[in-house]
Parts: structure tokens; C-alpha cells; sequence
């Protein structure tokens, strides 16, 4: 059996799974979006701040100080799916407002009859074993058809700065503590089979800087945030009372960034830590030059990542590579800055 045919049953058996109420609904959302984040193993809910964050934490879209428009697009699985993202941001009255649309499609799947009844294996008047029918047939499908599912991401995000006063005695502690929340709508559909359902997640950041709080030369700053996906527990629903209930999951973590010598040259070390079915842990480092070079890896649950990034004008280029037991992927996403 050749490997895109196994390939095929693999998605084909996940597909019927979520028709029918499976453990692993809404699973194409973890996925990951944005080659930076990938390329960083996943790593990103304390330090995320550009256009991508809807997705690891909606609290860094806070960060964003113009309009931009950002995307990404993947070939999966040797090509058998695509898996594209699009968006757009735009700050106002001290917010940030974006909408974003992820879609993963597997097209020309192959229809073939359910070789189980003997109907369906009549060929000359004569029925046949499901052996002698697939040799007089070929195993020729009826046709094709196309499987989609994709979500439609509403974020809300506020960057919120505070100092905390520890007495007269003591010291004060500037703080960066943004927040964001995403309503997003998602919808499946294989054939004839559809469904869709609304879902929330909310997420928050707390960076200090390590020369408030501990040593003033040093220039680092330490990060933690969460982001709380699916708190309302998202039900998606196939009418005729089937529905998934795609269960919360509460994703944590840190990041260190030491600034290095030279204009805007800095180090990223970051952790996560996650459990929506199984605990999975993801590590990455960043290290950009001049803000124009980036040079990233990661681990994202037993697999290796790697990436490079560069900006040029208003525009940020970002590769990822993602080793997988599918077959390895390449991400490639762009973003804009209108102003």
C-alpha cells in the first residue's frame, strides 16, 4: 500500500470519528499557526506580540501599534491537505481588533461503495467476494469528494501597563500586562455531513524586566501567560442531536529574553506546557539580529522544529519545518504593516 493511500485511511478514520462524536473534535486546530511559532516548537503563549497571536495567546495581539494584514499556507501530509490562514488587525482606542480565518481542506478524496453488501458486489448477475469484485472492478472509485474545516477567529486585545509601589523603602515594578479574548466560529463539512459551533478562549501576559526587579544592568525581561482555549467548552453540532464537545485546554508558559549586544539583537528562550488529551511540552529559542534575522528551533512533543525569519520594510517573512510521522511539513507566512 503506497503511502498516500495509508495517508488517506489515517484522515478518512478521522474524519468518520468526528462525524460520530469523536474524543479528538476541533483537532485541525492544533495544528498550529504562523511559521514563527512553529519554528519555536509551539513555544509562544508568554512571549507571542505579533499577528499570529490569536492563535498562541490573544493577549499579544496587544501588542500590535499599526493595521496589518498577515497569512500563512501550508502543503500537509505530502501534499494530501492544504492548511491556510488569513487575517486582518487593527488597533483602536487603545485596543487591538482582529479577524482571522484558518481552513485546512483535503480534496479529491476517493468514494468507493461499502464492499460489506453483497449489492454492491453484483457484477454480471453474479455476486461476488469483496477479493473477486475489487480484481473485476480495479477498485475504481464512484468519484471524488472534499472534506473542509475551518474557523473564523473575532479577537479583542488590550495592553494594559501598570507600576506596582513596594513602600517607600522598597522599589517600584513596572509591569506589562496585556489581555485578549477570541469568539470564534467553526464549521466542517464532509460530503454531505456539516457542522459548526461558536467557542471562546481568553488569554493574559505578565512581562517584567529583570533590571527592575532584580539587578538594573542586567537587560533580559521574564514572561508568563496562559491562554484558556475552549473554555465554554465548544459543542459543534451535526444536527439530528450528534454533536462533539471539543473539550478546554488551559496552556501555560515562560519565556526569557536576554538582550544581546548590537541594535535590537536579542535571545528567546521559551517553555509550554499543555493537556487537552495528552500533556505535551514545547520548547524554543529565537535569536534575532538587528530585527531583521531570525534564527529559530524548537521541540513540539517528541518532534523537532526549526525556522528562519527576515524583515524587510513593513514586511516580516517567516519559514518553519516541522518533522512529523505523516511526513514532514513547511510552513511559509507573511505579514504586512499597512502603516
Amino acid at each position: 500500500m503506497s503511502k498516500r493511500a495509508v495517508l488517506l485511511i489515517v484522515l478518512l478514520l478521522a474524519w468518520t470519528a468526528a462525524a460520530r462524536a469523536a474524543k479528538y473534535a476541533g483537532e485541525f486546530l492544533e495544528i498550529g499557526v504562523g511559521a514563527r511559532g512553529v519554528g519555536m516548537g509551539g513555544a509562544m503563549t508568554a512571549h507571542t506580540d505579533d499577528p499570529m497571536s490569536f492563535y498562541w495567546n490573544p493577549a499579544g495581539m496587544g501588542y500590535l501599534t499599526g493595521p496589518c494584514v498577515s497569512g500563512m499556507y501550508a502543503d500537509l501530509w505530502d501534499g494530501l491537505a492544504n492548511y491556510s490562514v488569513a487575517g486582518l488587525a487593527l488597533p483602536v482606542s487603545g485596543a487591538v481588533f482582529s479577524v482571522n480565518y484558518v481552513r485546512l481542506g483535503v480534496p479529491n478524496i476517493e468514494e468507493h461503495p461499502d464492499y460489506a453488501l453483497a449489492s454492491n458486489r453484483v457484477v454480471n448477475g453474479d455476486t461476488l467476494s469483496v477479493q473477486e469484485y475489487l480484481l473485476a472492478t480495479g477498485a475504481r472509485p464512484r468519484g471524488v469528494f472534499g472534506a473542509n474545516e475551518t474557523a473564523l477567529f473575532f479577537t479583542f486585545a488590550k495592553l494594559n501597563r501598570l507600576t506596582l509601589d513596594f513602600g517607600w523603602s522598597y522599589f517600584t515594578l513596572p509591569i506589562d500586562l496585556p489581555i485578549g479574548a477570541n469568539l470564534k466560529i467553526i464549521s466542517q463539512s464532509m460530503k454531505e455531513a456539516t457542522g459548526s459551533g461558536i467557542g471562546a478562549d481568553f488569554g493574559a501576559q505578565i512581562r517584567v524586566r529583570l533590571s527592575d526587579l532584580i539587578w538594573e544592568k542586567w537587560k533580559a525581561s521574564f514572561a508568563w501567560g496562559f491562554n484558556w482555549q475552549d473554555a465554554t467548552r465548544t459543542a459543534v453540532d451535526w444536527g439530528q442531536n450528534n454533536s462533539d464537545a471539543i473539550p478546554p485546554n488551559f496552556r501555560q508558559g515562560f519565556a526569557f529574553t536576554q538582550r544581546l549586544p548590537g541594535r535590537n539583537s536579542r535571545l528567546i528562550v521559551s517553555y509550554d506546557g499543555e493537556k487537552r488529551w495528552d500533556y505535551t511540552r514545547h520548547v524554543g529559542a529565537e535569536y534575532r539580529f538587528e530585527d531583521v534575522l531570525a534564527l529559530r528551533g524548537g521541540y513540539w512533543g517528541g518532534e523537532w522544529t526549526a525556522g528562519a525569519g527576515v524583515a524587510v520594510w513593513r514586511a516580516t517573512v517567516d519559514y518553519a519545518y516541522l518533522s512529523r510521522e505523516l511526513g514532514a511539513t513547511h510552513r511559509l507566512s507573511v505579514s504586512l504593516k499597512l502603516r
